[in-house]
């Protein structure tokens, strides 16, 4: 099995890989952080658009898309503010019928200033 760490200009620098494409899939978690100021989005809307954007962008640049997602996993710091994710998450998938597994996690706490973070796993 052939594993390729993916990186992309247009998201922000991680001292991890930004993705990684292996046996046919491509890995990723994504958070809310700002490519051209690298800072952290404010707010959940705000932070869930961005985990969006950059999944996308990485996903395009290497030859996949939203639509090849198949497992979403959310881990957010208060599901009070799960309405706030979905708006924007259910923004980018709007066929009910086409939309990737998800299973949403209240985690005790994230990294600093993160409100959620978001892993993927789509088709390469």
């Amino acid at each position: 099995m052939k594993k390729e760490n993916l990186f992309s200009k247009n998201v922000p620098a991680t001292i991890n890989a930004q993705a990684v494409k292996a046996n046919g899939f491509i890995f990723s978690t994504q958070i809310g952080k700002n490519a051209e100021t690298n800072q952290m989005e404010t707010g959940m809307t705000a932070q869930a658009k961005r985990i969006m954007e950059n999944i996308k962008a990485i996903l395009e640049e290497n030859g996949s898309s939203l639509e090849k997602i198949v497992k979403v996993t959310v881990f957010i710091s208060d599901l009070e503010k799960s309405k706030e994710f979905n708006d924007i998450y259910y923004s980018y998938f709007k066929d009910e019928k086409s939309r990737p597994v998800r299973c949403c996690i209240q985690v005790a706490k994230l990294h600093s200033g993160f409100e959620v973070e978001v892993e993927f796993i789509a088709l390469a």
